[in-house]
């Protein structure tokens, strides 16, 4: 009798055990209940309660020869009803799947882990599996059997993610960072080879003529053209990428500097060919080269990267189709040294040089302005107006960053503070910021000083390097999401951030990066992001697309699910006293 109390209590808390772990105690609960006679009438709520888990259980049975399967267990595995047998009992010989699950339950010991399942089905589609072990004691009795939890999709995500961040989602072209990685091999090769390394970069001379004259669909298609062209020319033992808008990059490697000439003829003749796009009459096409060489015009991919783009600007303006190598003389760096600009920043900050533009953020649905993001901008006496990816990496490096960080948060909780409190305001805030500072205690002065709710402030983390210490980054994301602020993932699925990122921190909202959108048009982006989507609504996650710039782009995202947007299709980044009456109202 006691043994059936202690079962009839736990069965009585079953939606406390699922919420607290999982189907576990469900799954040990009922095995007991099927072996138990007495406690027959309750087969039925139990079976109820599996056969609405969409994970799958499976459960061993005291007879070898047959094990127990959920109705979600048994549609992944592939099984049907066995009238021979118990409802939900299948025998185990009857499947390989079922015994390959199975015999690991049984092999494996309390406390170790099973791998994950990957195979492909029987329509022939790709799955992939996570298995989680079951031992428990109910009532004196030995529970053994697997949970398995369909990962496909995030298995696919992840992979997607991961090739993003290689290869370009327009042209298929490897990425600035896949680039930086092999110059780095070919520069250290080279040492010892005394090969010839150089960076050659290649602009499409008529990209902006065709993006504003035909729009975005028909430039896409001259990019993906143009990276075919060039990529003819690129041998297999050099790599090409785009690292920017309209822009290529190959890093080549050459038995002397004597063949760099020819090479760059090469490139300029893959430039020369007719472009036709269904919205236009043909255009003649060409490109403009500049070439920065290893040792004689730097010594790391970054800085040849930097001086051939430099070269290749000269070649533009001197007409186009051509080809210029890098000339100090001619190609002085506008940009100041590393130290010069942290001296311009603690400057720029003295003398109030930064201030704060918004730029709208809408609910899809309505197109109703739901909150603003904060930019920073430097007015630089100089330059004009700097953008924050010209000076953060520096402010980063010499502890600039916190001052910087800390003017962003305090005007932009100041200035939201006189907004209807519907309003929300997302500050960006580096990793560095989270992780050298006392960020939870920075945030709540800022919010005491503009008498402003937490709630209306949304911290975007940014990105620029590595995380080092993922543990601290948690516990700090945790501290602020205490204090009633919500958290968000900026420019998703770029630089370093990934899925594994989203699973292990606590989030709120994740920010789509403009350039997936700007690539909304091929199928392999538009699947990478509507899965994005998917998975972002099954974990309680906000998403927000940014640069948005088309109503193409806006129905497109809506109807794959997104909610949120910005972009300049809703609104350019403004100053908070030129925000219009009509956004604020909303």
């Amino acid at each position: 009798m006691p043994q059936i109390m202690s079962t009839l209590m736990a069965f009585t808390a079953l939606p406390l055990a699922i919420a607290a772990t999982g189907v576990l105690a469900v799954a040990a609960i009922l095995l007991y209940v099927y072996n138990s006679r007495t406690l027959i009438g309750l087969k039925r709520d139990a079976r109820t309660v599996l056969s609405g888990l969409t994970d799958g259980v499976v459960l061993l049975s005291e007879k070898p020869d047959r094990a127990y399967c959920n109705p979600a267990a048994a549609t992944m595995l592939g099984l049907d009803p066995e009238p021979d047998m118990p409802a939900g009992y299948h025998r185990v010989s009857r499947s390989r799947l079922l015994g390959e699950v199975c015999a690991a339950a049984a092999a494996t010991r309390r406390g170790d882990t099973l791998p994950a399942m990957e195979l492909v089905d029987a329509t022939g589609r790709f799955r992939s599996w996570r298995q989680s072990l079951i031992h428990a004691q109910v009532a004196g009795m030995s529970v053994t059997g697997v949970v398995l939890q369909d990962r496909t999709e995030v298995h696919t995500l992840s992979h997607l993610l991961e090739e993003s961040r290689r290869r370009d989602p327009l042209t298929g072209l490897a990425t600035p960072e896949l680039l930086h990685d092999r110059t780095g091999q070919a520069l250290e090769t080279a040492a010892r080879t005394m090969m010839a390394v150089a960076m050659v970069v290649v602009e499409v001379d008529q990209f902006e003529e065709i993006f504003e004259e035909r729009g975005w669909a028909p430039a896409s298609e001259l990019l993906i053209e143009a990276a075919m062209h060039v990529s003819a020319s690129v041998r297999a033992m050099d790599l090409i990428a785009r690292v920017g808008q309209n822009r290529f990059a190959v890093v080549v490697t050459l038995g002397d500097a004597a063949s760099l000439p020819g090479a760059a003829e090469r490139f300029l003749n893959s430039m020369r060919f007719a472009f036709q796009s269904p919205s236009g009459l043909p255009v003649t096409i060409t490109g403009s080269i500049g070439i920065a060489r290893a040792g004689m015009d730097g010594s790391t991919s970054l800085r040849l990267l930097e001086r051939a783009t430099q070269a290749c600007a000269r070649a533009r303006a001197d007409g186009g189709d051509r080809c210029r190598f890098y000339d100090p003389a001619s190609d002085l760096d506008p940009t100041p040294s590393d130290q010069g600009l942290i001296a311009e920043i603690r400057g720029g900050l003295e003398q109030g040089r930064f201030n704060m533009r918004y730029q709208p953020i809408v609910a899809l649905s309505s197109r109703q302005v739901v909150g603003y993001e904060a930019l920073m901008r430097w007015r630089h006496p100089v330059r004009g107006e700097v953008p924050p990816t010209e000076f953060i990496a520096a402010a980063e490096k010499s502890g600039l960053i916190h001052a910087l960080g800390d003017f962003a948060l305090i005007q932009s909780c100041l200035d939201a503070a006189t907004w209807p409190p519907a309003l929300q305001v997302s500050v960006n805030m580096s990793v560095v910021e989270l992780l050298e500072s006392d960020a939870p205690r920075r945030i709540m002065a800022a919010l005491a000083g503009a008498e402003m709710a937490p709630h209306r402030l949304r911290i975007e983390i940014t990105e620029t390097a590595r995380i080092p210490d993922l543990g601290r980054l948690r516990t700090a994301i945790d501290e602020i999401r205490t204090l009633g602020v919500t958290v968000a993932l900026d420019d998703f699925g770029t630089g370093h951030s990934s899925l594994t990122h989203l699973q292990s921190l606590s989030f709120d909202c994740l920010k789509i990066d403009h350039r997936f959108v700007q690539d909304l048009a091929t199928p392999r982006t538009a699947s990478m992001i509507r899965m994005l989507v998917a998975y972002a609504r099954q974990i309680g996650v906000m998403v927000v697309a940014e640069g948005v710039e088309t109503e193409a782009q806006a129905t497109q995202l809506a109807q794959m699910g997104c909610t949120h947007a910005q972009g300049w299709l809703f609104g350019r980044p403004m100053l908070a006293t030129e925000l219009p009456g009509w956004q604020l109202a909303s």
